[in-house]
């Protein structure tokens, strides 16, 4: 492995550093990528006549266009001025490694060593062992820049979505929590049941919400629309996480409206009429997709509007949220929502676009309903009747 340069990327902060190394040596690196994260994209199915004809030129020894690296954490800084020291730190910090672009051309080196191992032809697969190609490493990035700089490397035919670059960014938050808040996948085959447990899905999607500033969600076609947002946000996050402040403020959040409300459950007079309703607790409420996402579309439009300075600002905002008759406001908000449901064709969508408006309301200082879910939840179906109605 050989540091050939290193330059600075001043668009994300970023060091961008080119490697020269065998084929060999970066199959043992992307073996682990590839098995390690699990969101990580699959191979495409519908190219295999294009990645098969490329195994061929790889066994001509021809140069391919760099793979592209970025390292998401890392437990020391690197010396850029040091370019010599690179082997060391990666080696170090290898299991932080996400593929930025080159992921096919990954699957195919990988496919092409199995081959040649099968086969049992030792000259063909040292050959191939000992090529060379160039790979790429962006180190010392925040993951919105990484995330930026995915987006504009990802513009091929088989792009990935939005959703899934963040669960790839954000996979090491599954294993170490955020201060106090556990993240489930889906593969743990288990609820998230306690206060502090949510589904790491959902939590992308309400991430994702934020991003986009869109409480829908986002299609595959409108990827490359995000870009613009994404170079604020880069910008924006240079010195702190996101992902994490986002969670904070959620829980944060959920944590309040649970202590307000207490035990308050909805009525059986409220039951009797409506025996389905949309969450019968403040938590069976709020623990929903539909809540995060509109929660996150929210909070990045009031961000947006200037009306929230930022998560710290929106954290003090929250700790003034009041209510004063629990069991009316869960009635209030589980009408609403029953409304949607009867009277809405794309309901989950309708749901979060209600969230919406319902946080917007609740986090506005100069509005009539801000710190009032009870008022709120009126008045943001309100809006929703007049938006679409």
């Amino acid at each position: 492995m050989k540091p050939l340069s290193s330059l600075h990327d001043s668009r994300i902060n970023a060091t961008n550093i080119l490697v020269e190394m065998t084929i060999g040596e970066y199959s043992e690196l992307a073996a682990d990528i590839t098995k390690k994260n699990v969101f990580q994209r699959r191979r495409v199915g519908s190219s295999k006549t294009v990645y098969s004809l490329l195994k061929q030129d790889l066994l001509r020894e021809c140069v391919i266009p760099p793979v592209v690296l970025a390292l998401t954490s890392a437990s020391t800084e690197f010396d850029e001025q040091n370019i010599d020291s690179f082997p060391d730190h990666l080696a170090a910090n290898k299991d932080h490694l996400v593929i930025l672009d080159g992921l096919q051309r990954t699957y195919t080196i990988l496919d092409l060593i199995a081959d040649q191992q099968r086969v049992g032809d030792g000259e063909s697969l040292s050959r191939v062992m000992n090529n060379k190609i160039r790979v790429e490493f962006y180190v010392g990035l925040n993951r919105i820049g990484i995330l930026y700089r995915m987006l504009t490397l990802n513009t091929g035919q088989t792009p990935m979505s939005l959703r899934q670059q963040i669960e790839i960014l954000y996979l090491d938050y599954i294993e170490s929590g955020v201060e106090g808040v556990e993240l489930i996948r889906e593969t743990d085959d288990r609820p998230a049941t306690q206060i502090n447990q949510y589904n790491f899905k959902d939590v992308v999607e309400g991430f994702n919400a934020y991003l986009d500033r869109d409480e829908l969600p986002i299609e595959k076609s409108d990827i490359l629309e995000n870009i613009a947002s994404l170079e604020k946000l880069s910008k924006e996050n240079q010195s702190k996480d996101l992902f994490k402040a986002y969670i904070k403020s959620w829980h944060g959040f959920v944590n309040n409206i649970s202590s307000i409300c207490g035990s308050a459950r909805l009525g059986d007079d409220y039951l009797d009429i409506n025996s389905a309703p949309f969450g019968k607790t403040a938590l069976q409420v709020f623990k929903k997709p539909q809540a995060m996402s509109g929660f996150g579309a929210a909070v990045g439009k009031m961000i947006d509007f200037g009306m929230i300075i930022d998560f710290d600002d929106l954290d003090k905002t929250i700790a003034k949220i009041d209510i004063e008759d629990p069991e009316a406001f869960l009635e209030e908000i589980n009408r609403s929502l029953e409304w949607i449901k009867l009277n809405t064709k794309k309901i989950g969508n309708a749901q979060r676009s209600y969230f919406q408006y319902f946080f917007r309301d609740l986090i506005n200082k100069d509005g009539d309903s801000f710190a009032n879910p009870l008022s709120s939840a009126s008045t943001a179906l309100r809006k929703y009747q007049s938006q679409n109605f």
